[in-house]
């Protein structure tokens, strides 16, 4: 893909025609007040926004005309290329063809593995393996069988790589699964399969174009259409208790005729197709081969070459070694392993460029007396090799740094809480805590908030004539709403303890029982009503829940609420609103739900709706009503002292209040439903790091689209209420101007698109994340840059967008390791 695609001239021309919408009715705005005649600029305005909805609906045809999903056979096409270059890094990567492919040969299976197996026909080596699944096979359905090390996934990634090269259009395309990140007991094949393929390839996760019903993505339809080929390695590497039913998962998902390969070692195999107490599982027509152990000719020349070749003193010092191929020795046995003799090559061969004086002798694997001792001391001295310096480059990592923490990533992969033995960057959020993330969030929004309002009131004050002191110990309240918004009635209570001691620290040591019990007060229904934000705007439609299911903790805090005001004021005051935000809480809102993204995000876009609308609207005269309810009752509430505690008690000015109040939660409700995030393109690169920055980028860009959009609307009925004789915009005085309505508007914008970003965003949790694991568990800070330079060392290898250990038995190796040395020999 290359230059500016139509989406992109689209999305341009959007942003222009946006910014010169806002840029002329602001001036419009901020002429009005000196003219003579305010009403008239307003009347001129009204009918430009029926032209602005006019060009605003030809822009969003223009934006669906040019993100026009892709038809099954182009978006087959697509992922053939996506796949081919996957795979062609990472045979680069992992050196599978320096100095030339190892040799590989196999025989075909005995029928009671495999039933349509014919020992004879289906015999071959190396570049034969596509032959046979295409020309020796009649049901393209094939079953590799292993030993471990045997070379199992090699040998698929070569057939992966054969069949694209040979494919024409309409044929399938071959997908490489990795098995281990599948739990049978929650998923079924397909559906794993389609999500594996939206993960790798977000672009398929875009609903399907002509498909009527139920909503079907690209990966689910390509599947049903037969136009992915499944290629399913590590079937062994499940836990043993799952074979049996995994093989018949297996069965329903890919019955006769539709093509597979599957592979696995022979005895889980067998140990499947045989459950104890269970029924026999058979997958129909399905040939099988089984490889070969390497032969000692073959090994002694790969390894020979891959030192230098015959002659060279690299080469000469596998002579002891090589004399041993083939017998029963312990080293002879384990170098028939493809595994074992690349990892050999690795630690006793020198790279380009190094010489061999300083590498470890290839005689001391004589010395172990068992093939196990054998296999440890290759596993545990790769990673002394992998880490070596490379000749005129620089090592930003050693050996000794690197191995805590890959052993730490090796164990975190075992017990995976989702099951798969793979490191991503978005699901490392699991080994923190919890709680953690929330807290921060909450902390974060409202420091930013007490912060903001607090400076932006001061500045106000100091710039305008006669402008009010700010009151320190009345700000941060918009943070804690950003902060239920974002992680519910939890992180909001957190936001509210985090304002309630910077308004105690502002007022020390003058702090008294009732600002304490006020401030708390105010945390507590703040909360609720974010939480009520998200209930409403999250999910297919807001409904009350049934009573059974009411969210008790929101009634109790709600009644919490009502209790400190009383306290605080000593009258009914903020009751009313309390109880009312405890209630509505308790039977729609919603609660713990940052985010968890099944993959990154790519960007964000405006997703327009009339139920979006209607639902802030709801929110808003929800919400507003409380205020205007507060004020209609502030006498009998407060028995007639004429005091305003939670609204003013002058019906007019408790409308505006009602009103501004409204309209601000109105909008958010409004952006954090509309705002939602694009999975990347599929032509774009699927890199870990290129998706952390595309995710970064979507944190920026729900900000930045939430401070326009909310600042405009926010401030633009701030001007209206002041143009018609209010004297106060969002609860201060209007004596800044008509410029002062979009300035405070643009508080609970920011705020709200923060808690947007934190939400629809993984990077925030990664952030948290790797902060966390550098100080507790020494990982390195640069988390990105060590698994990318594990991955170019052949430690880590990389499966779409993730990344896993090279080999499981290195994982398993890793991750059984003790001390700070290697683990043992």
């Amino acid at each position: 893909m290359n230059g500016v695609g139509p989406g992109a001239r689209v999305r341009r021309a959007g942003i222009v025609y946006l910014t010169l919408l806002a840029v002329g009715t602001t001036g419009a705005l901020l002429v009005a007040p000196r003219l003579e005649d305010p009403a008239s600029v307003l009347a001129a305005l009204l009918p430009t926004w029926a032209g602005a909805y006019l060009a605003w609906s030809a822009y969003r045809a223009d934006r669906v005309e040019a993100a026009v999903t892709p038809s099954p056979a182009e978006a087959a096409d697509r992922l053939a290329d996506a796949v081919r270059r996957q795979w062609e890094a990472e045979a680069a990567a992992r050196r599978l063809a320096d100095p030339y492919p190892l040799p590989v040969a196999w025989r075909g299976t005995s029928r009671d593995l495999a039933e349509a197996s014919d020992p004879q026909r289906l015999a071959g080596r190396d570049d034969e393996i596509a032959d046979v699944l295409t020309r020796r096979v009649t049901a393209r359905r094939l079953l590799v069988l292993g030993e471990p090390g045997a070379g199992k996934t090699l040998l698929l990634v070569r057939l992966v790589l054969a069949l694209i090269e040979r494919r024409q259009d309409g044929d399938p395309v071959p997908v490489l699964f990795p098995l281990v990140s599948w739990d049978p007991t929650a998923l079924d094949l397909r559906t794993w399969m389609e999500r594996r393929l939206v993960q790798d390839h977000p672009e398929l996760g875009a609903p399907a174009s002509g498909v009527h019903g139920e909503r079907v993505t690209l990966a689910r339809l390509l599947l049903e259409r037969r136009l992915v080929l499944p290629v399913l390695d590590g079937f062994d590497e499940l836990p043993p208790e799952m074979g049996a039913s995994a093989l018949h998962r297996v069965n329903e998902a890919l019955p006769y005729g539709c093509g597979m390969v599957l592979s696995s070692r022979p005895d889980e195999y067998r140990a499947a197709l045989r459950p104890r107490g269970a029924v026999p599982a058979r997958l129909a027509d399905l040939a099988g081969i089984q490889l070969l152990p390497l032969g000692a000719r073959d090994v002694a020349d790969y390894l020979r070459r891959d030192a230098g070749g015959p002659g060279t003193p690299a080469a000469g010092r596998w002579s002891a070694v090589t004399r041993v191929l083939g017998t029963a020795e312990p080293v002879g046995q384990a170098l028939a392993s493809p595994l074992m003799v690349s990892l050999a090559r690795s630690v006793y061969n020198p790279r380009p460029q190094e010489g061999h004086e300083r590498l470890p002798d290839p005689g001391e694997l004589l010395r172990l007396r068992t093939r196990t001792a054998v296999e440890h001391h290759l596993l545990d001295a790769f990673l002394d090799a992998a880490y070596r310096p490379h000749a005129g480059g620089l090592t930003r990592w050693s050996a000794t740094r690197a191995r805590p923490a890959l052993r730490f990533l090796a164990r975190h992969t075992e017990r995976g809480r989702d099951g798969a033995a793979e490191l991503a960057w978005w699901k490392l959020r699991y080994a923190v805590p919890a709680a953690l993330p929330q807290a921060l969030a909450g902390v974060l929004l409202g420091v930013t908030a007490w912060l903001s309002e607090g400076l932006i009131m001061e500045l106000t004050h100091r710039l305008t004539p006669g402008g009010v002191p700010v009151r320190w110990d009345e700000r941060g309240g918009l943070g804690v709403v950003a902060a239920g918004i974002c992680g519910g009635l939890t992180c909001g209570l957190v936001a509210g303890c985090a304002v309630l001691v910077l308004c105690v620290l502002a007022v020390a040591p003058d702090v008294t029982a009732a600002l304490v019990l006020n401030r708390v007060a105010d945390g507590i229904s703040l909360a609720l009503v974010g939480a009520i934000i998200s209930g409403f705007a999250f999910g297919s439609r807001p409904g009350m829940r049934r009573l059974a299911d009411w969210d008790r903790r929101a009634l109790a805090a709600g009644a919490v609420a009502g209790v400190c005001y009383a306290a605080a004021f000593g009258n009914g005051c903020g009751m009313v609103s309390a109880l009312l935000y405890g209630v509505a809480a308790a039977g729609v809102g919603a609660d713990g739900v940052l985010a968890d993204p099944a993959c990154p995000a790519a960007r964000v876009r405006w997703h327009w709706s009339l139920r979006g609308l209607s639902r802030g609207l709801l929110v808003g005269m929800l919400l507003g009503g409380s205020i205007l309810l507060e004020g209609l009752l502030a006498d009998v509430l407060s028995g007639g002292d004429g005091v305003e505690y939670v609204a003013p008690p002058d019906p007019l000015a408790a409308f505006w209040a009602a009103e501004q109040t409204g309209v601000v939660f109105a909008v958010s409700c409004v952006l954090v439903h509309g705002l939602r995030a694009v999975p990347v393109d599929l032509g774009t690169s699927i890199d870990s790091r290129a998706l952390l920055a595309n995710d970064r980028r979507t944190f920026v860009s729900c900000v930045s689209a939430a401070a326009v959009v909310g600042a405009m609307v926010i401030g633009l009925q701030g001007w209206c209420a002041v143009l018609t004789g209010s004297t106060r915009v969002w609860g201060a005085g209007a004596v800044g101007g008509p410029l002062w309505a979009f300035v405070v508007g643009l508080v609970p914008a920011v705020l709200t698109g923060l808690a947007i970003g934190i939400r629809q965003a993984a990077w925030g949790h990664y952030a948290v994340a790797r902060c966390y694991l550098a100080l507790r568990q020494g990982l390195p800070y640069d988390l990105m840059a060590f698994l990318a330079d594990a991955y170019d060392r052949g430690v880590l290898r990389r499966v779409g967008a993730v990344h896993q250990f090279r080999h499981l038995e290195l994982q398993h190796r890793l991750a059984a390791a003790r001390g700070p040395g290697s683990g043992g020999g």
